[in-house]
């Protein structure tokens, strides 16, 4: 029997899938509880699960839990390790990129009205780690449906649009009541059912190989979205974390950490929300947007527009942003003459 915990992995790029649905599945469920009988939820991030409902007294008085290892091997910890454990993993919930800490506040006297909080590292070391999930798939109510690629690089326009229309309701004032039917249709639009298609793989020859594709239609996934919700709704009546709950913020973690990374990559497109914002203003615009990405890519259609993917759709919007700024440029010089 071990009595020396492992390691926590080093990111959550490190993480299977399986850790990533418990690693989710503990924070929903447990919040930000450090109490050792809680903690050991928690352990799932290193692979273990409690052997017993309970620990047990040890030689020294103290609680000893025995915990099993995915390979049955079993290990054991005692309630101060185990409350250790977990303090260093909550912080990975809650300031996932980490944070600074905060110095506590005094009073005039002295006395600590509110305590310090120390830094913490994170478990995201980079943007990319959140934006790399690690499976291809997720199978859920025998059907098996496709992630997104790293960077949500394989998003559509059309899909983008979509999601993010859901993502603003999910942080509006009505949000509360709307939770479900908005992380349905978040999912529905996100998560592709599978299919295949034949590709040259060869450098021209005549062998096709068939490869899953991740294929979207705004139709299909509009009828999706109730076959999600009654999931999720069911999951919600039962006060559980189910695999559709635990789903939906794996994924909306990444489509938001990816934003965020495109939001660096073209920081003259993502304006903040201020009175500029050529984003905004390219998504309320739509008629005028797909015209003028239709001109620049030599697209014969506004569908083909549509189904561009998302990263070539934002270099073009980005282009055009840069030309436009460097217009008011030369014109204001020339006003000033």
């Amino acid at each position: 029997m071990k009595t020396a915990l492992p390691a926590l992995p080093a990111s959550w790029s490190s993480l299977t899938w399986q850790q990533l649905c418990q690693a989710w599945q503990a924070k929903m469920h447990y919040g930000g509880h450090a109490d050792a009988s809680r903690a050991a939820a928690l352990l799932s991030l290193c692979g273990l699960t409690v052997a017993g409902t309970e620990g047990v007294p040890g030689a020294t008085g103290e609680t000893v839990y025995v915990l099993r290892d995915r390979d049955g091997r079993l290990w054991t910890a005692t309630a101060r390790e185990v409350s250790h454990l977990a303090r260093t993993v909550l912080p990975w919930y809650d300031y996932p990129y980490g944070d600074p800490g905060e110095d506590a506040v005094k009073d005039e006297k002295g006395k600590v009205i509110k305590e310090g909080r120390e830094p913490v590292r994170g478990y995201v070391s980079g943007m990319h780690d959140a934006m790399v999930l690690p499976e291809e798939y997720v199978a859920v109510g025998g059907r098996r449906f496709s992630l997104p690629a790293a960077a949500c690089s394989s998003l559509t326009w059309q899909q983008y649009r979509s999601l993010n229309g859901i993502a603003a309701g999910l942080f509006g004032e009505d949000a509360g009541g709307q939770a479900v039917p908005l992380q349905a249709r978040f999912l529905a639009h996100i998560l592709v059912p599978r299919s295949y298609a034949l590709f040259d793989t060869t450098g021209g020859s005549i062998r096709l190989r068939l490869h899953a594709e991740y294929k979207y239609d705004m139709e299909r996934a509009d009828r999706m979205v109730g076959w999600w919700e009654k999931r999720l709704a069911a999951e919600a009546s039962a006060r559980e974390c189910g695999e559709c709950s635990t789903l939906f913020h794996i994924v909306f973690q990444a489509y938001q950490t990816a934003i965020a990374y495109y939001a660096t990559v073209y920081p003259m497109l993502f304006g903040g929300g201020g009175k500029q914002d050529p984003l905004r203003d390219a998504l309320t615009g739509e008629v005028g947007t797909i015209n003028t990405v239709m001109k620049y890519a030599g697209y014969a259609s506004q569908q083909e527009v549509y189904d561009s993917w998302l990263p070539f759709v934002f270099d073009i919007l980005n282009t055009m942003t840069k030309e436009a700024k460097e217009i008011e440029k030369m014109n204001s010089r020339i006003r000033k003459k």
